[in-house]
This record gives C-alpha cells, structure tokens and sequence, in this order.
C-alpha cells in the first residue's frame, strides 16, 4: 500500500464531508486500516476489501454524522461490526465517550485489539445483542447504527431505550421523498419523531447516503 497516496485521499474525503483531521488522527486511521486488512484475512470482519473503498465507504462514511455531535456527549454504537461508524467517530472526535454493542464474538474480539492498539480512552465494547440489554444508569446522548438496511427493526428494538434526551440516528443508504413519508410513519408507531434528514453523497462517486434524526415525543 502506498501510505502517502492514500493519505492524501483520506485528507481530500474527509474534507469533503466537512470533517478536520490532524496528523495524529490521521495515523490512527493508518493503523486502523492496517489491523482490518490484517484480520480480515483471518476473520472476514467485512466485505470491502480494496483500502480505496475502505477509507470512503468505511471510514469517511462513519465521520459523516461527526459534524451534528456533541463533542462532549455519550455515543451508544448498535450492531459496531468492525468498528464502525463509532471508532472513526472516537477518533475524530477524541472527547466523545463511546460503548460499542456487538453480537460476534471474533468482531468483540477486534474491536478490544484495536482498542487497545490505537490507545484510545473511554471507550468499551459490550458482547451482547441490543434487545439483551439492560437499561443504562445514565441515558445516552447519541445511540447510532450503520447496521440495518432498514429501519423499521432499528427503531423497535432501540425505542425501549431512548429517553427525550437522547437522539437515535439511522445512517441510511440513499432514499427518496415517498421513504422521507414512510420513515414518519415508522417513528411515529414507536413514539418517535423525525427531528432531521441529512441525504449527502460520498466523495469519489462512491454513492449516496442519508442520516436520519428520531427523538422520543415528549407527552406534556
């Protein structure tokens, strides 16, 4: 792999989705992309195997939702995989205090190596499924996932554990005005509401996305 080449496309991307890296950052990303390849050997922890299509699809993708955080906020990640979208977002955004749900055990088993080797702090890994568990002492201020295609089984199984302070956002493939209808619909029948809609699109015509916002209608 050529670091320099793929550096300069990391840098390019990143700034392209609004999201400003630095040097130290941008090595962690190195040394991440170096461990997935690794393991993915191994394990198969994901599909994208060309490090051109990991830096966009997997990290780049993750950064997305980095801008509409709160960098001093708690982020719950369901379903993590091999790190994402949380650890891009850890990275980016070292304050952020971070748990990763994950129901494999050899991707658990990844995501505590890489833990470890790009020293990151406050953050954990929990092996475990969403609907096993408990509710937390203190309510998260982000839960988010990138693992469901749609969202209708993300809301019913994250709902029970939303509080009004907590924002749920579904990073979304691209959709379209007629699923913008169908996605109110779908929180609604969870006591939920849209709050936002953000449809971008990758950089290197790597395809579209869309980050949806629900929060927990407040009766009052």
């Amino acid at each position: 792999m050529n670091k320099d080449r793929l550096t300069r496309l990391f840098l390019q991307a990143s700034q392209e989705v609004s999201v400003s890296l630095s040097a130290q950052q941008v090595e962690l990303f190195w040394l991440y992309l170096q461990e997935l390849l690794e393991w993915n050997r191994t394990f198969s922890l994901t599909g994208i195997k060309n490090p051109d299509d990991i830096i966009i699809k997997n990290f780049i993708d993750s950064l997305t939702p980095l801008p509409y955080l709160d960098p001093s906020g708690s982020l719950l990640d369901i379903g993590s995989g091999a790190g994402f979208p949380s650890i891009p977002l850890k990275i980016g955004c070292p304050e952020l205090e971070v748990q990763l749900v994950e129901a494999s055990r050899k991707k658990v088993s990844f995501i505590k190596h890489l833990i470890r080797t790009l020293g990151l702090k406050g953050i954990s890994v929990l092996h475990s499924r969403v609907e096993e568990m408990e509710q937390p002492e203190r309510p998260f201020h982000t839960i988010i996932s990138r693992a469901f295609r749609r969202p209708a089984p993300l809301l019913q199984l994250v709902s029970p554990l939303l509080e009004p302070s907590t924002t749920l956002v579904a990073m979304l493939g691209p959709t379209t005005r007629e699923e913008h209808d169908e996605l109110e619909d779908l929180a609604l029948a969870q006591n939920l509401e849209v709050s936002r809609v953000v449809s971008l699109e990758l950089p290197q015509d790597r395809g579209g996305r869309t980050l949806v916002f629900f929060k927990k209608i407040s009766f009052q």
